[in-house]
């Protein structure tokens, strides 16, 4: 389901990224592509940090101006879900989950003027497909089990950031930012066992990415 949902919302921003191309050749403006990883850092709930990848295009549709479009592919660990619904567990299980996310944004850059170096800030707002794996298995002190299930809904984040680029030479630029994300998550968790209850909500997150990209002129 997650990739269906991935794939629904990566045509029409493909479709989208083609489009800004072909109106930025025409303007004589400029488009970039780019590769880059992500760190993302929580506050435990539903994690500490989370590892992913993710591609990015932009274009120029006014001076110092960008629009772009970027699709990241986030893993991370779920720390201790039984501990939401207030159950102890001999041994520490993290289960691994997934988050596919769509996001567009504008960009305002500065600097390069006789240097290789420029700064940027940036804003957006992007959509989650979240992956939360399998049920929770597991064995409590006393030598009772318990059977996690957690649902999650489809997420919302807004994105704010800053960074740094690095041009070398004509075309490839190197380039790093920090941002604050706010993720508005919903899980809801069952002990399949007991039927305790537990739920996590919203988080601000804080993000590292660091990435290449090439720009089309």
């Amino acid at each position: 389901m997650r990739f269906i949902l991935a794939a629904w919302f990566v045509s029409p921003a493909v479709a989208l990224l083609s489009i800004a191309v072909d109106s930025a050749r025409a303007e004589q403006g400029s488009v970039d592509v780019g590769l880059r990883g992500a760190v993302i850092i929580g506050d435990g709930q539903p994690a500490n940090d989370m590892i992913g990848y993710g591609v990015i295009g932009r274009w120029a549709f006014r001076d110092s101006w960008h629009l772009g479009v970027a699709f990241d592919s986030v893993t991370f660990d779920y720390e201790t879900p039984y501990r939401i619904v207030g159950i102890e567990s001999v041994e520490e299980i993290d289960p691994s989950n997934e988050f596919s996310r769509i996001s567009l944004m504008v960009e305002r850059r500065y600097g390069r003027t006789g240097s290789p170096w420029s700064w940027y800030w940036t804003a957006g707002a992007g959509f989650a497909s979240i992956d939360v794996g399998e049920n929770v298995v597991g064995t409590t002190p006393d030598g009772g089990t318990f059977e996690i299930a957690t649902t999650a809904d489809d997420e919302t984040h807004f994105i704010l950031g800053g960074g740094l680029r690095r041009a070398l030479g004509e075309h490839w630029s190197l380039e790093g930012a920090l941002t604050i994300q706010h993720h508005m998550t919903d899980y809801q968790l069952v002990d399949l066992v007991s039927g305790a209850t537990g739920s996590i909500g919203s988080q601000t997150p804080y993000g590292l990415t660091l990435g290449v990209s090439f720009e089309f002129q």
